[in-house]
């Protein structure tokens, strides 16, 4: 979080006014190269305890794709799908707070029971809202890369990519695309992945299913007889 949203600098301004004795522990969910070149600007000589990488598996996850030609047909599709399948719980991933947002207006527009989770939120705000997901008050949980890692619901059947997950050179990011679907399919259950495209995102997904070596079926959100043969 530190190192990835603009507080590196600020980070380092404080450690340079700490006693020399300081004890100082950093804490990483991943270890990309930025996050061991701040760390190595904080801490020069470190002692690193790294926990066996969990192996994220797309086995138990149904993916589908939907090609879409604008936000509103995006959000569209996302309510036949809704409306054709047995929820648990679900969440949903947008790229950008705006479409999180967005969504989120929408879907309670319509009756919806969802919960918002963005990074502007305070980590208390984070918490109540994540809590009452687990406890089941909401049945949806919007959010952006946030939420990516870190949580473990055993209710959710479903997670959508409203967007797909890029970089900043707007290249499939496989690993987020991992994360985010690997909230469902866990525990040893079935679970259900629906990805929301434009047309000119096709490539993109095409990358990440040769990426995965995984298939991505397309669906048709207009057959309604379709989505519901969809099953776990």
């Amino acid at each position: 979080m530190i190192a990835t949203q603009g507080f590196s600098d600020q980070s380092i301004r404080i450690q340079r006014v700490l006693p020399s004795e300081c004890q100082m522990l950093l804490f990483s969910a991943t270890f990309e190269d930025s996050v061991w070149q701040f760390a190595g600007r904080i801490i020069p000589d470190p002692n690193v305890i790294k926990l066996r990488k969990e192996e994220l598996t797309l086995n138990n996850i149904r993916q589908y794709y939907v090609l879409c030609e604008s936000r509103k047909d995006k959000y569209q599709a996302l309510c036949n799908i809704y409306g054709g399948i047995t929820i648990g719980q679900a969440i949903i991933f947008c790229q950008t707070r705006r479409n999180a947002k967005w969504l989120t207006v929408e879907m309670m527009q319509d009756g919806h029971q969802v919960s918002l989770l963005s990074g502007e939120l305070t980590v208390d705000q984070r918490a109540s809202i994540i809590q009452r997901f687990r406890d089941g008050k909401e049945k949806v949980l919007i959010t952006t890369n946030v939420c990516a890692r870190g949580i473990d619901v055993k209710q959710i059947t479903i997670v959508v990519n409203f967007d797909l997950p890029v970089n900043q050179s707007e290249e499939p990011d496989y690993e987020t695309y991992l994360h985010r679907i690997g909230r469902t399919g866990r525990f040893g259950k079935k679970g259900l992945a629906f990805n929301m495209i434009e047309v000119n995102k096709l490539p993109l997904l095409l990358k990440i299913q040769e990426h995965f070596n995984s298939s991505i079926k397309q669906l048709n959100p207009e057959d309604m007889d379709e989505i519901e043969k969809i099953d776990y």
